[in-house]
């Protein structure tokens, strides 16, 4: 990872990272997909188990969306298509609360889900402003997320941010998602810079920051619930505001564990 010392606010100590280019992750990155998650899990658990009590579909749609069984990641590697995944998902939440999987199911689930998930979604604040602070340095802007073309689009219209952040690649662009080194790299060559010249920012530590060190990027683990302690020395942030833009690079501040942006 190429770093050296910067100038920074008095009070401050920072880590400059030499890049050209910044990739973003989408969920709990840029906006808000916990919170949207539960909402709208809470709603679909409701429509397709009804017999269950408030908290126990809050404990099932929690399930679901921590996904233990890893259908999601099967369905990064491209082992599964969405409805399977959506599908193997429900069959566990099904069988560890003793029930069976209405026929309907994914139609219901869907039906349900959608518009309580549309109307949860929310932009993290300090995006917009980081974005125009990247254009104004002359740093390159791109997305690359592990959510489906349908569902980014929809996220970025709810909020206002299309356009905004520059190309966006998605788990469908290639038919599989991070960690794999090849989604990276292609989003890299869609800016016309190497690896090793773009910084990656994201929530999750195996897709986002393994994922990145293993494409040869420079990870910025973004942290927004404050807990920053990362298993291995990566920076790590707690908000977009402690990232400034520098001649040739990206400073990463330790402001003392800077409070969330939300």
């Amino acid at each position: 990872m190429r770093r050296s010392e910067s100038r920074i606010p008095q009070g401050a100590t920072a880590v400059r990272l030499e890049v050209r280019a910044v990739l973003l992750d989408v969920d709990n990155t840029v906006v808000d997909n916990t919170s949207a998650m539960r909402a709208a899990g809470l709603a679909a658990m409701g429509a397709l188990w009804p017999q269950f009590t408030a908290a126990e579909h809050r404990a099932m749609a929690e399930r679901y969306r921590l996904d233990p069984g890893g259908a999601f990641h099967r369905y990064m590697r491209g082992d599964n298509d969405y409805r399977v995944m959506r599908a193997e998902r429900l069959q566990d939440v099904a069988t560890v609360y003793g029930v069976q999987v209405p026929d309907d199911a994914l139609d219901r689930y869907e039906a349900a889900f959608r518009p309580v998930f549309a109307a949860a979604q929310r932009k993290y604040d300090d995006v917009i402003p980081f974005a125009e602070r990247c254009a104004d340095a002359g740093l390159q802007v791109a997305v690359l997320t592990n959510s489906s073309d349908e569902l980014t689009t929809e996220k970025f219209e709810l909020t206002g941010l299309t356009g905004r952040l520059g190309a966006i690649t998605t788990r469908d662009t290639l038919g599989f998602g991070k960690p794999d080194p090849r989604v990276f790299h292609h989003a890299c060559a869609g800016l016309g810079v190497e690896p090793a010249a773009a910084a990656y920012i994201g929530d999750e530590w195996a897709a986002d920051v393994q994922g990145a060190l293993g494409a040869g990027l420079q990870p910025i683990w973004l942290r927004r619930d404050g807990e920053l302690a990362a298993p291995e020395p990566v920076p790590t942030i707690a908000s977009l505001d402690q990232l400034q833009l520098g001649e040739g690079g990206l400073d990463v501040l330790d402001l003392g564990c800077a409070a969330p942006t939300g």
